[in-house]
């Protein structure tokens, strides 16, 4: 099934459509779907795909050679890249060809030769024979702060660049509609938005059933994802462990983080930047950082800190003691990103503003101008207490509503129903 990605699919068809020979990068995490996005796009084109190794540049030109030797193709053992693409492009196709190359950094990273030979190649076959080559990778950090350095003046033949970012909670429950809408957003607390990961569950079961059999489990995929994914992102991972084991331990500004670690403020900084750079990590308010991804956050919140404890009890007995009881707390910033999707649909923007207290609240603006300002509440009822709250904190921040909503899935106790009735506050549920 192919859902949500209508921009990303426009971008890749407006370049095939132009004159000429394109090369384009397409790059983003892991799991994200560029695979899928790609092999759609091709589905009715003259399309081919080859995966780079992690491996020599010899090795390489090895292995996409025997690749073509079994299509039946006449390459030599160790051919040049110059012989490789001669075989890729067949010379009596007239319709623009393309040229999928997956994991690209493995070949750029060792072999400077490749895209030499690719930007000669398509000078020279411009006007006869036009093509279009797509490099494809997961080293998201790597294409947005080391690709232009390693490859030079030779960027300016790449044509254009498109991130396959997250899908969003919608987007999701349409690409996995087996899921109860409560189970749909306690994964997606978990996994975010990333298709390669809700892969590995299994709609037939509970969210937290699927945490204990997919997540939990030593021998399962999912169990060190996280950790494999930062390993490859970034260099001296254990600096890296060690500030968002902080941060899933609501180490949220720069003080706490460098009482926690014992690292210098100083680096602390740096380090924050490259996961900033990375997306792992944003920014919010007043100096304060929070993990963005989320499965990362999952597995800092509840994998890393108890890790050991799989060696002595079982899964089950693993969720029951340390991710059940937190669980619903750990979900409310998920469910705030969600609510913050719904108010985005009928308006023009849409943002979070923090009071004092810390607490978090959302506002929109439609395009007529109508500002909605939004308060959410996965799991507690909301009490007269929290309304109150939100009013003293609109009135001090001097923001102003034409509508209130409260988003809650556990409802509000009879008291401020009857309230928020007369006051045209509305109460709704995401499901």
């Amino acid at each position: 099934m192919f859902i949500g990605r209508e921009a990303e699919l426009k971008f890749l068809n407006n370049y095939y459509a132009k004159e000429g020979s394109q090369i384009l990068v397409v790059y983003g995490q892991r799991g994200v779907g560029k695979s899928a996005l790609l092999q759609y796009f091709g589905k009715d084109k003259k399309c081919s795909f080859y995966t780079a190794r992690a491996c020599s540049a010899r090795e390489q030109l090895y292995q996409w050679g025997s690749e073509l030797r079994e299509q039946g193709r006449d390459v030599a053992r160790f051919p040049a890249y110059g012989e490789l693409f001669e075989h890729v492009f067949e010379q009596e196709q007239t319709e623009k060809q393309i040229l999928v190359v997956e994991e690209f950094h493995h070949i750029i990273k060792s072999d400077e030769a490749f895209l030499t030979e690719l930007i000669r190649m398509l000078e020279f076959r411009r006007l006869a024979r036009p093509v279009m080559v797509i490099l494809c990778t997961s080293a998201s950090g790597w294409v947005e702060n080391s690709m232009l350095t390693k490859i030079g003046n030779r960027a300016t033949a790449i044509s254009g660049l498109l991130k396959v970012r997250e899908f969003k909670f919608e987007e999701m429950c349409r690409l996995f509609p087996g899921y109860k809408m409560e189970d749909a957003v306690r994964i997606y607390a978990a996994l975010g938005g990333v298709p390669g990961l809700w892969s590995s569950f299994d709609d037939k079961l509970s969210a937290k059933d699927n945490m204990i059999q997919n997540i939990l489990r030593k021998d399962c995929r999912l169990y060190e994802e996280m950790a494999v994914y930062i390993a490859e992102e970034l260099r001296e991972p254990a600096v890296y462990y060690t500030i968002l084991s902080a941060m899933a331990r609501d180490c949220s500004k720069l003080n706490d983080i460098y009482r926690h670690t014992g690292f210098s403020r100083a680096k602390i900084s740096v380090y924050l930047k490259n996961l900033m750079e990375l997306e792992l990590v944003e920014k919010m308010f007043s100096g304060t950082y929070r993990i963005a991804n989320s499965y990362v956050r999952f597995y800092f919140r509840f994998l890393f800190p108890h890790k050991s404890m799989l060696n002595s009890i079982t899964p089950q007995e693993y969720y029951d003691k340390y991710v059940d009881k937190q669980y619903a707390d750990y979900v409310e910033e998920s469910y705030r990103q969600i609510c913050r999707e719904i108010l985005a649909r009928e308006a023009v923007i849409t943002e979070e503003w923090c009071w004092k207290s810390g607490n978090v609240y959302l506002m929109s603006k439609s395009q007529e101008g109508l500002v909605t300002v939004g308060a959410c509440s996965y799991a507690k009822e909301f009490t007269s207490e929290d309304y109150d709250w939100l009013l003293f904190c609109m009135k001090n921040a001097k923001v102003r509503a034409d509508r209130i909503v409260l988003f809650g899935e556990a409802g509000c106790v009879d008291s401020l129903s009857r309230r928020i009735q007369q006051d045209g506050t509305i109460l709704r549920s995401i499901q």
